[in-house]
């Protein structure tokens, strides 16, 4: 019965974890008929569907569902395309796209007003990740780029950038013909809760955009900080950086249990420590997420951590 309950209490703790907010559909794996000649990832748009009927008529299609995925079927294929004269920048937004035959008019931004065109979000992540090959034209430059807001927002901002809460970019411009990962971290303005999550992913340089560029991009994921499930003020200090684990103990405490698990609840790590007032311990494990329980006679103190 005892180890029944431990595991109960091990699922809720990852709930606890896995309830911080990711992006709708970060790894393409679901695509939809939106009425374009081409089918859009869902939970994402084109510039087949702008907020101009007219215009989106006329754009040429920009993306594809490719089956070269870093992880399960499918990842997001971008692709520069020259037409009337103008190159249209391979873009995918989880907002929704202005376009304009005018290329420095164009703009993405969360419509408010409709829930097809927006995501809400109201958490505070460190970073953001995911998988990239980028084939550029020229010095051409692909990037993904993220914007915390409230109300409105726009990227270019337009004017908008009051409303920005944190922001986080990764520019591509060389050629990589193998999946490889990305991460840029978010820098915060404020500290005011956002309400939404604006996302661009382009293929080319904004106005500047080189006919034929391609970018492949698959399971986005937003980090976060490692978070104490316990009272911030506990005897036990712990944190994490560099895959090393730094723990600390008050002087009250003369000895204390470290454990790690993974998220299946497996034990893969475990060391009795007495009598020190500190201590690093390099952690060796596969890329994943981990729990380091920390446990004396008096106190317990729960960290996730994750392994990069």
């Amino acid at each position: 019965m005892k180890k029944n309950v431990t595991l109960l209490v091990f699922s809720f703790v990852l709930s606890s974890f896995f309830s911080q907010t990711q992006l709708d559909n970060p790894g393409f794996e679901n695509w939809e008929n939106a009425g374009t000649s081409s089918d859009e990832p869902t939970d994402w748009s084109s510039i087949k569907t702008s907020d101009d009927p007219t215009l989106s008529g006329f754009a040429p299609v920009v993306w594809a569902q490719s089956s070269d995925a870093h992880s399960g079927n499918y990842s997001l294929e971008m692709t520069n395309v020259s037409t009337f004269g103008v190159v249209a920048n391979g873009t995918v937004t989880n907002g929704r796209i202005h376009a304009d035959f005018d290329p420095s008019l164009g703009y993405v931004f969360t419509d408010q007003t409709d829930d097809t065109w927006n995501q809400s979000f109201t958490d505070s992540p460190d970073s953001l990740v995911g998988w990239y090959k980028y084939n550029p034209s020229g010095n051409d430059k692909g990037k993904v780029e993220a914007i915390l807001h409230t109300n409105d927002a726009q990227i270019p901002e337009n004017g908008t950038a009051g409303n920005w809460v944190g922001r986080a970019r990764a520019d591509f411009t060389s050629n990589v013909s193998n999946w490889t990962r990305f991460s840029v971290p978010f820098n915060y303005y404020n500290s005011t809760t956002p309400s939404y999550i604006l996302l661009v992913l382009t293929s080319g340089d904004s106005t500047i955009a080189v006919n034929g560029s391609q970018l492949l991009l698959d399971d986005l994921e937003l980090i976060y900080l490692p978070t104490s499930l316990n009272e911030i003020d506990s005897p036990i200090k712990c944190w994490f950086s560099n895959n090393i684990l730094h723990t600390g103990i008050n002087p009250s405490l003369n000895s204390y249990s470290l454990n790690v698990y993974d998220i299946s609840g497996k034990l893969v790590f475990n060391e009795q420590v007495r009598s020190f007032q500190s201590k690093e311990f390099y952690l060796d494990f596969s890329k994943g997420i981990y729990l380091v329980n920390l446990r004396s006679e008096t106190q317990n103190q729960t960290l996730k951590i994750i392994v990069q």
